[in-house]
C-alpha cells in the first residue's frame, strides 16, 4: 500500500508474521465502516469503485511518492475525494507492480452521503491527460467517446483460460461487423450471423417488430447487444446503412467487379478532401466495409496483415459525425460485388486493389488528423502500415514481370518524353523512380491497345495529390493500368453479351456465396 484515505490504513504487506488476511479484514472493515452505518436500504447499489493506472512500457519507472500523488489527482478529479475534504470517501492505493497501481474506494463519504462523482471515468481520463504532461510519461491521444468498448478481466482471464487468442466480445464484434459488410438488408443480416457462427436473439417490442439483437458464441454464457458491441453496430445504425446501399445482383464477372471496385476507392481521397464532413465520414465507413471483405476474401499469404489492418482500422470507422451513408452508396455497392464473384487469381488486380485502399486509408487518417480526431487518425496510420506490407507482397511479382518487359528505346524515349510534356513538374521524380521501367511498360501496353498515353496519364494523374506522394510512379502506373484493363475488360464483357445463350434462371442469394460458411468451419473465408 502506497497512500491511503488518512496515512493511517493497516498495510498488509509487511505484516508477514501474523499473516496478511488478519490484516486485510481489518483493512476491509476500516473502509467499509461508512457504508455498515447505513442500514440495507439506505446504501447505494455500488459501494466499491476501483480503478487501475498504469504507466507505459517505455516510461520511466515512478516512485512511491509519485504514484500516492497520482492517485490522489485521480480521486479529487473524479469528485470522490475532493482535495481538503475531511469526510470524503474512504480509499487505498496499491502498488502491485513497478509499472501500475489499484485504487480501490468505497461509494459511501463518511458523512453517510454519496460523493458526487458523476463522468468519473471521464474526468479521469482528462485528469490522466494531464498527469502525462506533469510527469513526462507518453501522452495518449484523446478520444471522443465513440472507441468500442474493451473487454473486462473477467473476458480476458476466460479467453485466456479456454487458449483463445481473443476474447468472446471481440470475435463477436468481428463476425458482425463482417456480416453487415456481407449483408445488403436487414433478413441477410440476420443470416449471415448464422452462417458465420454466431447465436442471434432478437430483441421483440411490444408491436412483435424486431428493436434490437444480441448475440453471443457456442459454448458462452453472455449475450452482448449490438449496441455493447460498437456504437454503430446497434440495429437501427444498421438498418440506416442498409437503407443507403442500392439493391444489385452479383456480375459474374470477377475482373470487372475487382476492377470496379478499385476504380471507386481510388476517388476516395479526392472525396474526403472536396465533400463535407457527412459524405467524408460516409465514405470512411464504406472503406472500412471493403477493407473487411478484401481481407476475407484475400489468398492465404496476405491475410495476416490485412486482418491485422481491419482490427485497427475499426477505430477509424467512427466519429461524432453523423454519416451520410446514402452518398457512400457507390463504394457500398461495388464491396457487394465483391462478394458474389469471389478472391482474384490475378496478382496484379490484388496489388492494384491494396495500393488504392492503402491510399484511401491514409487520406482517412489525414481526415481525421485534420479534424482533431487524434484516436481515429492514429489507427488509420497504423492501418496503413498493415496495408503497406500486404501490397509490396503482393505488387513484387507482378512488378517485376512488367519491368522484365520494358519497352525498346523508342517507345521507352517517346514514353519519357510524353511525362515531361503532361507531367513537367513531376517528370523527373517519375522517371528516376525504381518503379519508372515497369510504369513504362505500362504506357507502351496501352498505347498499343489504341489509348492516347497523353491522355491516358493526365486522367491518371487528377485524382491524386503527386506532390506529396512517396511514389508518384506508382500511382500513375495502378491508376493507368486500370483503366486499360477495365476498357479491355468491358469490351470483353460485351462481346459476351452479343452472343446467344441459353435463358437460365436464377436467384439472387440471401448471403453473398463467397462468405458463406458452414458452422463446424467458422472460416468466412471459405466457398461452397
Amino acid at each position: 500500500m502506497i497512500a491511503s484515505w488518512n496515512g493511517l490504513a493497516p498495510d498488509p504487506a509487511p505484516e508477514r508474521k501474523r499473516g496478511p488476511r488478519d490484516t486485510i479484514a481489518k483493512l476491509a472493515a476500516q473502509l467499509d465502516l461508512p457504508v455498515n452505518a447505513l442500514g440495507p436500504e439506505n446504501r447505494p447499489p455500488t459501494t466499491v469503485w476501483h480503478c487501475s493506472v498504469r504507466a507505459a512500457p517505455e516510461d520511466r519507472i515512478l516512485s512511491d511518492t509519485e504514484w500516492a500523488a497520482i492517485a490522489q489527482r485521480i480521486l479529487r478529479a473524479t469528485g470522490i475525494a475532493p482535495e481538503g475534504d475531511t469526510k470524503a470517501c474512504r480509499w487505498v492505493a496499491v502498488r502491485h507492480n513497478a509499472d501500475h497501481i489499484h485504487i480501490v474506494a468505497t461509494l459511501v463519504r463518511q458523512d453517510g452521503r454519496t460523493p458526487k462523482n458523476g463522468r468519473d471515468f471521464t474526468r479521469a481520463q482528462c485528469e490522466a491527460r494531464k498527469i502525462e504532461v506533469d510527469y513526462g510519461l507518453r501522452r495518449v491521444r484523446p478520444g471522443d467517446g465513440t472507441a468500442a468498448k474493451r473487454p473486462t478481466q473477467a473476458e480476458q482471464h476466460r479467453a485466456k483460460r479456454l487458449g483463445h487468442p481473443t476474447t468472446a466480445r471481440e470475435q463477436l464484434r468481428t463476425k458482425v461487423r463482417l456480416a453487415v459488410a456481407a449483408s445488403s438488408s436487414e433478413e441477410q443480416f440476420f443470416l449471415a450471423l448464422e452462417e458465420f457462427g454466431v447465436l442471434v436473439k432478437p430483441r421483440r417490442l411490444p408491436s412483435g417488430d424486431i428493436g434490437g439483437y444480441s448475440v453471443t458464441l457456442p459454448g458462452e454464457t453472455a449475450w452482448f447487444s449490438g449496441s455493447t458491441l460498437a456504437s454503430d453496430l446497434s440495429l437501427p445504425k444498421i438498418r440506416q446503412r442498409f437503407a443507403s446501399i442500392e439493391p444489385g445482383a452479383g456480375t459474374g464477372d470477377q475482373a470487372a467487379a475487382w476492377q470496379r471496385a478499385a476504380r471507386t476507392t481510388e476517388a476516395v481521397p479526392h472525396t474526403l478532401r472536396a465533400s463535407d464532413d457527412q459524405v467524408g465520414q460516409a465514405h470512411i465507413a464504406a472503406l472500412g466495409e471493403l477493407l473487411d471483405i478484401t481481407a476475407a476474401l484475400s489468398p492465404l499469404p496476405y491475410r495476416p496483415q490485412l486482418r491485422a489492418a481491419t482490427e485497427v482500422f475499426e477505430r477509424a470507422n467512427r466519429s461524432r459525425i453523423k454519416p451520410h451513408h446514402r452518398k457512400a452508396s457507390t463504394l457500398h455497392r461495388v464491396t457487394r460485388e465483391l462478394l458474389y464473384t469471389g478472391g482474384t487469381k490475378d496478382g496484379e488486380v490484388l496489388a492494384l486493389v491494396l495500393f488504392v485502399i492503402a491510399a484511401a486509408v491514409i487520406a482517412a487518417a489525414e481526415w481525421h488528423a485534420q479534424r482533431g480526431h487524434q484516436q481515429q487518425a492514429e489507427a488509420a496510420w497504423q492501418a496503413s502500415t498493415h496495408l503497406a506490407a500486404a501490397y509490396q507482397q503482393a505488387a513484387a511479382q507482378p512488378l517485376a514481370d512488367l519491368a522484365h518487359r520494358t519497352p525498346d528505346t523508342r517507345a521507352l524515349t517517346r514514353c519519357q518524353h510524353t511525362v515531361r510534356t503532361v507531367l513537367p513538374n513531376h517528370a523527373e521524380s517519375i522517371t528516376a523512380d525504381p518503379v519508372w521501367p515497369a510504369l513504362a511498360t505500362v504506357l507502351a501496353d496501352a498505347e498499343q491497345a489504341g489509348h492516347d498515353i497523353g491522355e491516358a496519364l493526365d486522367q491518371a494523374a487528377q485524382p491524386h495529390d503527386l506532390a506529396g506522394a512517396n511514389s508518384p510512379a506508382q500511382k500513375l502506373l495502378w491508376s493507368v493500368r486500370a483503366r486499360s484493363r477495365e476498357t479491355a475488360t468491358g469490351q470483353r464483357t460485351t462481346a459476351a453479351r452479343t452472343k446467344p445463350t441459353r435463358a437460365r434462371a436464377s436467384a439472387t442469394p440471401a448471403v453473398a456465396p463467397a462468405l458463406v460458411t458452414g458452422p463446424a468451419t467458422n472460416d468466412p473465408t471459405r466457398r461452397r
